[in-house]
């Protein structure tokens, strides 16, 4: 992690070849492997366990959060996600701060009470 502002960003990785940035905040942003991030971790695990991408749902609402979303057959944005995210996702829910992954997964009956 880097804490930098978004001007800044377009200097970080300069020289480098087998990095990229993954933004989730407006001053901070994550350096990773190149062919790395939660999207390639998702394949990985779907894959190991295998469970096809229609199987799965991932929530988030980070830039960051993009290539796992897009890893799943149901990418769910958080109520406070980043536009960028909210444009990509499947169906939004909640925020976090009102439960809102707890709601959806009720919402979908994939839990019970």
């Amino acid at each position: 992690m880097l804490g930098c502002d978004l001007e800044e960003r377009k200097y970080i990785l300069k020289g480098t070849k087998n990095a990229k940035l993954a933004a989730w905040w407006d001053r901070a942003i994550d350096i990773i492997p190149k062919e790395g991030g939660k999207g390639a971790a998702i394949e990985q695990v779907l894959a190991h366990y295998k469970f096809s991408k229609e199987e799965a749902i991932a929530f988030g609402d980070g830039e960051n959060d993009i290539d796992m979303l897009l890893s799943v057959g149901k990418g769910i944005a958080m109520g406070n996600a980043a536009e960028k995210v909210k444009e990509i996702a499947t169906d939004i829910c909640e925020s976090v701060t009102d439960d809102g992954i707890y709601y959806y997964l009720k919402s979908q009956k994939i839990i019970n009470e």
